[in-house]
């Protein structure tokens, strides 16, 4: 405090009608002031430190990430059992008929398992080959494993790297 706001209270000043252990109270600074204004501030702040949590994990939205998958690789190995079902000795109509419903509906379970996996990552499916740079999450194995097909990805990492 300042020499100018210091309040020097003689006992000569004090009206006698004033007891005197008021006025000892009036010339010294109130500790509970101080003590009520830390506890306000102190509130103030864990408010607004409150209500900014729960604005950042209640209404903003994440952005949305990408993840690649490699469909060429599903492919490769779908056209594997394709072919697999119709170089085999003695192929009978059966096997014929097997390859084709193969073939037919490998599109559409392609189609289907990658809006499963879009549901699930939340975010932006990319196919592998247009990632140009930057790391992303690659989903081949889990895609390969909604389809019902081995997780392996024949060596490759989990992130696009190249």
């Amino acid at each position: 405090m300042s020499e100018a706001a210091k309040i020097d209270v003689k006992s000569s000043d004090i009206p006698s009608d004033i007891p005197q252990s008021v006025a000892q109270d009036a010339a010294q600074p109130d500790c509970d002031y101080v003590l009520v204004i830390g506890i306000s501030m102190l509130v103030a702040v864990l408010v607004t430190t409150a209500s900014l949590a729960g604005y950042h994990f209640w209404l903003v939205k994440p952005a949305a990430g990408f993840a690649v998958v490699d469909i060429a690789s599903v492919v490769k190995v779908k056209e594997a059992e394709f072919t697999s079902l119709l170089s085999r000795p003695n192929v009978r109509d059966e096997d014929r008929q097997a390859a084709f419903r193969l073939v037919s509906r490998i599109g559409p379970e392609i189609e289907h398992a990658v809006g499963v996996l879009q549901k699930e990552c939340r975010c932006t499916i990319v196919v592998k080959s247009a990632v140009i740079a930057g790391p992303a999450e690659d989903l081949t194995p889990r895609l390969k494993t909604l389809l019902g097909m081995s997780s392996r990805t024949d060596g490759m990492e989990s992130g696009v790297k190249p």
